[in-house]
Formats: structure tokens, sequence, C-alpha cells
């Protein structure tokens, strides 16, 4: 929250009630940088993934989504690659729940919940937030609107707050 204006992310903007998200990220605590915890935290994560350790992505939902991301940017702040980051948000937390043949990457056979991004996280870890495409289910759907597309066309139904 101290480095983005939570508030001003049009997508979120989009799908979270204004009445819900400014009182929950204008607030913010300002602070220098050492006094973050998450960088420690994200040297240790690194640490241990370059030991052998697996590591996995364990965001709980702040802000509707970011939180993922947010978690992938930090592991990077703090030493892993962006590959490395990107695996302890996809296979390495479908193998800890044992369902790495089910989930977890792209292959024949396995369940493709997926994403399509604009631009290349290796490139810069801070792209996983250019969503064009989310496949959930075997739908679809255009990560702006949430509309669904492709073979099964249909238009967002109204969010609770939209009625």
């Amino acid at each position: 929250y101290d480095k983005t204006n939570v508030w001003e992310n049009e997508r979120l903007a989009r799908f979270v009630p204004q009445r819900i998200l400014d009182p929950r990220s204008r607030r913010r605590t300002k602070a220098p940088d050492e006094d973050y915890n998450h960088f420690r935290a994200a040297r240790v994560a690194a640490d241990l993934q370059h030991a052998g350790v697996p590591v996995n992505l364990g965001a709980h939902g702040q802000r509707e989504g970011l939180g993922a991301h947010w978690e992938m940017w930090m592991f990077v702040q703090g030493g892993m690659s962006p590959m490395e980051a990107l695996r302890a948000a996809t296979l390495n937390g479908a193998h800890y729940l044992g369902l790495d043949g089910d989930i977890g990457s792209l292959k024949a056979g396995k369940l493709a919940d997926l994403i399509v991004l604009d631009r290349d996280p290796l490139a810069d870890i801070y792209n996983t937030e250019s969503v064009h495409y989310v496949m959930a289910n075997g739908r679809l759907y255009d990560a702006d609107s949430m509309n669904q597309i492709g073979n099964h066309p249909k238009a967002r139904g109204k969010l609770w707050w939209e009625r």
C-alpha cells in the first residue's frame, strides 16, 4: 500500500465497490524500506528456494487478487528470479497439495485455469499485473470486463453492489 495508490487501480475499482476500496487502501502507513519486514521474509524465502526447499505463494486475498501479485513481486525483491517466483505461484503449490498431476502447469490432460498476459513477467515480474484474459473452468473471460468470450460469449452479471 505504501508504494502504489491501490484505490487508483482501474481493474480493481471495476470489481470492488469504492466504499470498500477507499477505506482499506487510502490510509496507508509510510515508512522507509528498511522498516518493512517483507524484505527480510522475501530474502529467507529466496534462500530456502535456492537451498532446494520449494516455496509456495501464500497471499490470502488482500485487495481481491492484488495480494498474489504483490507476493510474487516480493519474492523477486528478496532474490528469486522471476521464473522462481512464478513457479512458487503455480507448480510448487500444486505439488505441495498433491495436485500437480492436475493443476499448476500446462500439459495435455491437466485442468487449464490460466491467465494470458500482455507483457512478459520474465522480463519484469511487475508484468504479472498485465492480465488480458482469464480462463477458469474451461471458460474464457476478458479480464477488464469479466465478460465471457470465446465459444460461449456472455455478458458478466451485475455484481452485488451494482444491483
